[in-house]
């Protein structure tokens, strides 16, 4: 593939299947298809564990759903679709999102998980993205310090260490997990 073509998302959306590993682990980066390395063990820990809290979370308000690796085109003209580990949507018919794979639908909170390097080193291009966007809650979650990095536009940024606990805040009233269940190995290790 010539690495000066640039793309529209339809059209990435098109040769997405072509790419290795399907496409799986590729972004939509004003044009660019970028490359990102595949997730890690920890990180398939991490989006167990909090889509075991969202999960009973959901249930509970009955309100809500959450999409894991949805592309969300947050940028036109060049296009850029990013793959959050989890869009979580408040408002519209139910379950909307869940079968697309790239949507155009603004979710009401993201989750981002800098479980690799490159992913790492593409989380501040994500968090501006989905700002300028108008994400209402953003949490990039970092294995390696154990941190979760929050930003809410208007409120700016909070770093929540190992021993806090996230809050869902006006976005998600009521759910609260501490940091360290994140990371936490599931029972049956």
């Amino acid at each position: 593939m010539d690495d000066s073509a640039t793309f529209t998302a339809d059209q990435f959306l098109d040769i997405r299947l072509e790419l290795p590993d399907g496409g799986r682990w590729t972004e939509l980066n004003q044009g660019k298809i970028i490359n990102l390395d595949p997730p890690d063990l920890e990180h398939g820990t991490i989006v167990l564990n909090i889509s075991k809290v969202l999960s009973v979370y959901l249930h509970k308000v009955n309100q809500g759903y959450a999409c894991f690796d949805l592309g969300l085109l947050v940028g036109r003209n060049p296009d850029t679709v990013r793959f959050p580990a989890v869009s979580l949507f408040n408002s519209g018919k139910r379950f909307e999102e869940t079968d697309k794979t790239i949507s155009e639908r603004k979710p009401d909170a993201v989750i981002e998980i800098a479980s690799t390097t490159p992913r790492r080193k593409s989380m501040t291009g994500h968090v501006k993205d989905y700002v300028n966007w108008g994400i209402d809650l953003i949490w990039v979650i970092d294995p390696e310090s154990r941190e979760v990095l929050e930003y809410q536009p208007g409120k700016g940024s909070e770093v929540i260490d190992v021993h806090g606990k996230l809050t869902g805040k006006k976005i998600l009233p009521g759910f609260v997990m501490p940091v360290k269940a994140l990371f936490a190995e599931p029972d049956w290790w």
